[in-house]
């Protein structure tokens, strides 16, 4: 018997207290194609390698999107059109191109202007008001304004946003009661989305929603299911992934605060550091396949139709690629994690959340300015998202 037969990968318990890790190290060296039972479910395979992670990623003739990408049997846009992340190529080339020039880097770059002003507004807010939450003031609402400001939702409507975000990201017990609470959020987001669709119909703007509605596939408009689909990926991706980077960000500077002092010596240097936050934090930890055939790997045979999931915070660990992967080092470089995924459904956003990270760490650096964590660290409950619900922390202003 190894030390990894009674490994459960749906026990949420490691994910939320932060040692998952060491479970993940034991897979890699022992059982690194894992199978796991699964409650009022099929069981699922686990590939926990990196280079095993890039194969499952990158053969989309093998394992297959289009029955979901998370471990339970449910797409996230319901059973209507397929979302980008529900498509297989050749399929999910031109309908992932509609946006994509949209988020490339030379047009996220135009942002940066925007992206300062609301760090700004943010840390001022912050600075000097005693104890806060970073989460729900500060890393949350720096994503949620500006995928806001993209798909073109007033300001005033990202509370909401938010809102569903949550409860459509987890079914962590704080923002959720269970899968009904994730089809009641769907059927708003549909229904919000829906009406300002309808007024960029009368009245376009300089926003995804427009390019949307405008979109054609093969000389044809984008059917409802698609654009319900677009819009409420867009939504969550461009929350979640860079909220979960932020927080995670200022959880690993304190604990390891010497980079801190990097940061402040070294700014042309802080891409470096945002790129070991994204392996460290591996903001989106999991995402599934179903394989499409039986397939051999490591001795173990998955069959045709069984689910296979790519664990990227496995990999972003890989001691066959990281040196001392366990350690945090700003300055690692080269840094070829898979924090984004990897192929073609790597993250859409992963421009702008790169982008947004970069930005809220210079602007701490050029402003003096010090994150102090003074309590304890609160996890979400999650084997998809890595995230934290609330951090206890001060906004300082520093001498350096």
């Amino acid at each position: 018997m190894t030390t990894t037969e009674g490994i459960d990968l749906m026990d949420l318990r490691p994910f939320a207290d932060g040692t998952d890790s060491r479970i993940f190290a034991a897979l890699r060296d022992e059982d690194p194609l894992h199978w796991n039972a699964e409650p009022n479910g099929s069981g699922f395979w686990s590939v926990t390698r990196y280079e095993d992670v890039k194969t499952v990623a990158t053969s989309f003739e093998d394992f297959s999107v289009t029955a979901g990408t998370q471990i339970a049997s449910r797409r996230a846009e319901g059973e209507g059109a397929r979302s980008i992340h529900h498509v297989d190529p050749p399929e999910h080339g031109p309908l992932r191109g509609i946006v994509t020039p949209h988020v490339r880097p030379v047009k996220i770059k135009s942002l940066e202007p925007d992206i300062s002003a609301v760090i700004d507004s943010l840390f001022d807010a912050a600075l000097d008001a005693g104890t806060i939450d970073l989460v729900s003031t500060i890393t949350s609402q720096l994503p949620l304004v500006m995928i806001g400001r993209l798909l073109g939702a007033p300001l005033k409507d990202c509370p909401n946003l938010l809102q569903w975000t949550n409860q459509m990201a987890s079914e962590d017990p704080d923002y959720s009661d269970g899968p009904e609470t994730a089809a009641r959020a769907r059927d708003e987001v549909f229904g919000y989305f829906r009406g300002l669709e309808q007024l960029r119909r009368e009245c376009p703007a300089d926003d995804l929603i427009s390019v949307l509605t405008a979109a054609e596939l093969d000389g044809v408009p984008l059917t409802r299911g698609y654009l319900d689909a677009y819009y409420l990926i867009l939504m969550v991706a461009g929350n979640e992934t860079t909220r979960n980077l932020l927080s995670g960000g200022v959880q690993l500077l304190h604990e390891n605060p010497q980079w801190w002092d990097y940061m402040r010596n070294n700014p042309a240097k802080i891409r470096l550091v945002v790129e070991e936050m994204v392996r460290m934090t591996s903001p989106v930890l999991s995402m599934r396949r179903t394989a499409t055939r039986d397939i051999e790997m490591h001795g173990k045979t998955i069959r045709q139709g069984d689910k296979v999931v790519m664990w990227f915070c496995s990999a972003n660990r890989d001691e066959k690629v990281f040196e001392n992967p366990d350690e945090f080092r700003g300055d690692r470089f080269p840094n070829e994690h898979l924090g984004f995924g990897w192929g073609a459904h790597a993250c859409l956003g992963s421009n702008l959340a790169r982008l947004e990270a970069k930005l809220f760490f210079t602007r701490l650096v050029e402003r003096g300015l010090s994150i102090d964590v003074t309590g304890d660290v609160n996890r979400l409950q999650s084997n998809f998202f890595r995230g934290i619900k609330t951090l206890p922390v001060e906004v300082n202003q520093i001498h350096v």
